[in-house]
């Protein structure tokens, strides 16, 4: 069109214009000329995306795995019909091309052999490796003799009456033909074979093979009884030790499970904790617990997931491990089933209710959730979970993972496969198979039944996923930018450099569609790499379990050779880096399997590289830093004993609407001096229905002080303590709080208990009279009237008679004689539910000041105005601040003289880091609050609920929808009729980030603490000078194990340390270390010179020195 166009220009010109310029004025010659630019401009082609695909009429690759179900072959008689095939990228004939070889289950597998330019010859009669006529699953290419040319093994699965299923090995001959040898050399197993990895587990120079089974047993058919996973059954997962070239089984002798409950879909292997031995991650699918094995370095393996996991996945799917953030240390990437469109979520997936939840990590099942999940390798074999941080929780009903740097930009991204060619937890078609009444009549009316109800199963390609590391572990979903939106059914994946041009392309294997090759298009002018392929020596020629390390300026990366994969894949291609625009690499580490090092320097970009063992010099390989630096805290010796309990109750039964339970605040801790003898003393609040604790300094050692029966009665949330009698001692403020009280609970009433001056406390029946019970969320306690007495500021957490009401803030003057008389304030009312006070002269008037926040409220400030808070110009609100606010830290970090806060809030680690909007209303008349919580969209206000949690809660809407779908599609306004919304109140959550609020001035200017920081939720805070350096420091602790299953739990923080240091005139905390503690971090406080506590919720209190 555009040579149509210039053609048609050229002679329209040269008749008018061009023959005679002297006609033509500069204006109108300089206006035409423009419209011409702009036109082509307009008409320049769209830069092609990162992957387009490549025709099978191109390349040759016709593979498609079909999958036509028969009576005798179908979902419901094969468990795993639809898991589809696997593909294996690997040079068979050493021509320096990358060849394919794909799984097939009904259909031959499929052998390509590279051409050149993207071209392949399908030469599997040839080769002899069809493997025709039985079903076909995972695919690997090695080099399992040790000559130089690469094998194929090929696990089977399918029915077990099945023919000729045992698993296969073909030999390379080295003349593009095979030989079957799997009985040979012992792998001629018959199972539920999903995949095989080739590692040299015991490092003794030859290969040894982990054997990845299914099991054919029926999910339903299990109870959630303990112990399941060590009763052995010898179809289970194997161990095999190559013994002289043949392949024993080993797998109980190396304390590797082998039993039928194993519903392993994926193995990945990696040096985690840097001890130079690979150790070997298997991920399970239905209620199955994934299984890390760490390597004991004597042939046996430890199963340590309970310890070095906060979270799994629960139906676990394909995996793969690598370094993504580039600090040397592989992470985990696990794919599970959960849709990334919020419509899917509601029609596809099932979540389990708390107490079926807690029953299975009872049962020793761990904490699984429906999404995917991204281990954060904090080093020494220790993982957090950050998917939901990361934004790749979810990407649909997934199978391959696979980590590599698609875009060369020097940080790995995530690619994962997509798709169910018929989906069997679609709810609407659970719900209709669930009408016993309806299948009986079809049975009655038609022989063919089972026919039907595979053709009624919803069947709905999907685009696989990919995600842009952006760093920092953020990614961004590209699948559509990037070329991968083609909707498929795919299951197994490989990445290669087919074309040799210096980036990766795809190879995905696909059900009832050709597979897929999708070419990359990265400029190797500006996105630059380097390929290294390795020669190692003896049976390991391919060095499996090889490091390679890259320097090159800011740039860091590690890659370790394992070539088994993604899902029933393999990539066995050279090893891989992305450089940016990076020419030059400083230097190139390989550490061989053998723990020596070579080392080369100044490497140029945008080469493919060999480096061989026998012709490098080499060197005791060290780990490039000390895993395990040392801790800031250590546990103090012959510190005091006491473990919180928290209440089992579950709020979830009661009201269904609640994303969380509320409260279970505690352990609150309050610490001074109260005997006076210079030591402090702890007191330690307790859960309900147990007594809190005072521990009295003396003789070098701490004693238990009882007598606060009276805090049994509800959980004890904020303790302080103060001289409220002005006799020269320190008194005690009780405050109390939490759920499940009603509006005439008196065991909500705070205590004041006073010191007879030798830390023997009594409950005070005066000084303070409350409205009505308050559950409160916080106090602080300080002269706000300048009088030179203390006075109390409270903060109300909930209202008794419903959840998400907003509570007040109670102001009690000291009157002195230990009196106290309640403020009244306009101001102080319906602020929101608070659970943070603090006080302070913010704006340096001379005039203490209140801070609030609080659960869907504003960072809040109360001037005080010469002792009142009457105008509504003293409530100052930060504006868009409204977060899930747990604590406030005050101190002056910058050392400017005024104070600052640090504010503890949800983190960005959860389902709601988009934001929230919560209806509160009593939606259906009946005198019980509910709370809709919903994201807000173009389209309206769509709940984040179940459809049968809102049934359960409101059975007035059950009339409202017939199907999940027509609910997946409804937001809240088609839901509620508009004058219930027009009453209801709206609570936010706009900022999930914890934060430093700087004082300028009297100004709190917002700024993030690092990101962290910002993994879980931070419940306690404490400032001070731990490195001694001169700047103030934080301590911060956090974690909340409350929340619904669907939401999972904020389980990712160890505690942090982050070191305040000077940096262009400001005060930053970039270096932020794990504490490695575990657990519900509720309190921290200094005790005495370099010693803290640590309070726990529903666990040991921690002392720790440093």
């Amino acid at each position: 069109m555009k040579k149509e166009f210039l053609a048609k220009a050229g002679q329209t010109y040269s008749k008018r214009w061009l023959q005679r310029p002297g006609r033509l004025s500069g204006r109108v010659w300089a206006f035409n000329c423009w419209l011409l630019v702009l036109w082509l401009s307009g008409c320049a082609e769209e830069p092609a995306p990162l992957f387009t695909t490549v025709d099978p009429g191109q390349s040759g690759v016709h593979f498609s795995n079909d999958l036509h179900y028969t009576e005798e072959y179908n979902p419901y008689t094969y468990r795993n019909f639809y898991n589809g095939g696997g593909v294996a990228l690997g040079d068979i004939n050493n021509d320096g091309l990358l060849d394919i070889y794909f799984s097939g289950n009904l259909v031959s597998n499929k052998l390509y052999l590279n051409k050149g330019n993207l071209q392949f010859e399908d030469i599997t009669e040839q080769a002899g490796v069809a493997c025709a006529g039985v079903w076909s699953s995972g695919v690997n290419m090695v080099d399992i003799n040790g000559d130089g040319w690469l094998d194929l093994y090929v696990c089977k699965a399918g029915k077990p009456e099945g023919a000729n299923r045992h698993n296969e090995l073909f030999i390379n001959q080295g003349d593009l033909t095979f030989v079957e040898q799997s009985k040979a050399y012992g792998l001629d197993i018959t199972g539920l074979s999903i995949q095989s990895a080739f590692f040299d587990y015991d490092l003794d120079g030859d290969l040894d093979c982990y054997l990845l089974n299914n099991s054919l047993r029926s999910v339903g058919g299990f109870d959630m009884k303990e112990g399941l996973r060590d009763i052995y059954d010898p179809e289970g997962n194997k161990l095999l030790e190559n013994q002289g070239g043949k392949f024993v089984d080993v797998t109980r002798k190396a304390g590797i499970y082998s039993s039928s409950v194993g519903y392993g879909l994926g193995i990945t292997l990696a040096d985690f904790n840097w001890d130079g031995w690979p150790d070997i991650f298997l991920s399970n699918d239905f209620f199955e617990k994934d299984y890390l094995y760490f390597n004991n370095q004597d042939g046996t393996f430890t199963e340590r997931v309970d310890s070095s996991f906060t979270s799994l996945s629960m139906g676990s799917m394909g995996a793969d491990a690598c370094d993504l953030d580039n600090d040397l240390l592989p992470e985990i990437f696990v794919t599970e089933m959960s849709p990334r469109a919020a419509d899917r979520k509601k029609t596809k997936t099932t979540y389990e209710n708390w107490d079926k939840y807690q029953l299975a990590v009872t049962k020793g099942y761990h904490h699984q959730f429906a999404r995917n999940v991204l281990h954060k390798n904090l080093d020494g074999g220790q993982f957090v979970e950050l998917g939901r941080l990361a934004g790749i929780e979810s990407s649909d009903w997934s199978w391959s993972a696979l980590i590599q740097d698609f875009d060369n930009d020097g940080l790995r991204d995530i690619f994962i496969s997509n798709g169910i060619r018929s989906d069997l937890l679609d709810k609407d078609y659970l719900n209709y198979m669930a009408n016993d009444t309806r299948i009986q009549a079809m049975i009655d009316e038609d022989e063919d039944v089972l026919k039907k109800l595979i053709d009624i199963m919803p069947s709905g390609p999907v685009n696989n996923a990919i995600f842009k590391n952006n760093g920092q572990l953020n990614f961004t979903y590209q699948s559509q930018a990037w070329g991968l939106d083609a909707p498929t059914f795919s299951n197994g994946s490989a990445y290669g450099d087919l074309d040799n041009d210096g980036d990766l392309e795809l190879v995905i294997n696909n059900v009832d569609q050709a597979a897929s090759i999708y070419r990359n298009n990265s400029d190797p002018k500006v996105a630059r790499s380097i390929a290294i392929s390795l020669q190692y020596r003896g049976a390991n020629r391919q060095a499996i379990g090889a490091k390679v390390l890259i320097y090159a300026d800011t740039l860091q990366s590690l890659f370790e050779y394992y070539p088994a994969k993604g899902f029933q894949s393999c990539s066995a291609v050279p090893l891989f880096f992305g450089l940016g625009q990076r020419e030059l690499l400083d230097s190139l580490i390989v550490i061989w399997p053998n723990g020596e090092a070579s080392v080369r320097t100044r490497v140029p970009a945008n080469q493919s590289l060999t480096i061989s063992y026998e012709e490098s010099e080499r060197r005791a390989g060290t780990a490039p830093f000390k895993p395990g630096q040392t801790a800031l805290l250590q546990p103090a010796q012959d510190a005091f004993s006491f473990t919180h309990q928290e209440t089992g109750l579950n709020f979830f039964d009661q009201e269904r609407m609640l994303l969380s339970m509320p409260g279970r605040k505690g352990p609150a801790i309050a610490v001074a001096d109260v005997n006076q003898d210079r030591v402090k003393d702890v007191f330690i609040g307790g859960g309900k229905n147990q007594e809190s604790v005072l521990f009295l300094s003396g003789n070098g050692g701490y004693t238990a002080q009882y007598g606060f029966s009276d805090t049994r009665r509800s959980e004890v949330t904020a303790a302080e303590f103060f001289d409220s009698d002005r006799d020269g001692d320190l008194d005690l403020y009780v405050a109390h709080g939490g759920k499940g009280f009603s509006i005439y609970a008196p065991e909500l009433h705070d205590a004041l208990y006073l010191n007879d001056g030798a830390g023997v406390f009594t409950r005070s029946g005066e000084g303070l009279r409350f409205p009505y019970p308050i559950s409160t969320g916080d106090i602080a306690i300080a002269d706000l009237t300048n009088d030179g007495l203390p006075d109390i500021v409270l903060g109300e957490a909930m209202k008794t008679n419903g959840f998400g009401l907003p509570g007040n803030c109670f102001i009690f003057i000291n009157d002195g004689n230990n009196q106290f008389s309640l403020l009244e304030s306009e101001l102080c009312k319906e602020l929101g539910m608070i659970t943070a006070v603090e006080i302070a002269d913010i704006n340096t008037d001379g005039w203490a000041d209140i801070l609030l926040a609080g659960q869907y409220m504003p960072a809040t400030i109360l001037f005080n105005e010469k002792g009142a808070f009457q105008r509504p110009e003293q409530r100052l609100i930060l504006t868009d601040t409204e977060g899930l606010w747990n604590c406030i830290e005050k101190a002056d970090l910058d050392d400017d003289g005024d104070p600052d806060f640090v504010l503890g809030n949800l983190g960005q680690n959860n389902f709601f880091r988009d934001g929230l909007t919560v209806f509160v209303h009593d939606f259906d008349g009946n005198g019980t609050i509910e709370q809709i919580a919903c994201q807000a969209t173009a389209e309206g206000h769509f709940p984040v609920h179940d459809i049968d949690e809102l049934y359960s809660q409101m059975p007035i809407l059950k009339k409202a929808f017939r199907t999940y779908r027509e609910f997946s599609q409804a937001p809240l306004e088609a839901l509620v009729p508009e004058e219930q919304l027009q009453k209801a109140l709206q609570l936010h959550l706009k900022e999930s980030r914890s934060l430093i609020l700087w004082n300028e001035a009297g100004r709190l200017v917002p700024v993030a603490l690092p990101r962290d920081v910002q993994y879980s939720t931070v419940n306690a805070i404490l400032a001070g000078d731990f490195n001694q350096d001169g700047i103030q420091d934080l301590l911060l602790g956090g974690n909340d194990y409350k929340y619904k299953p669907q939401f999972g739990r904020q389980d990712a923080s160890l505690g942090w340390v982050c070191y305040g240091e000077k940096s262009k005139g400001d005060i930053i905390f970039a270096d932020c270390r794990s504490l490695d503690i575990s657990g519900q971090i509720r309190a921290i406080e200094s005790i005495n010179q370099h010693q803290i506590v640590i309070g726990i919720n529903d666990g040991e209190i921690k002392v720790y020195e440093y």
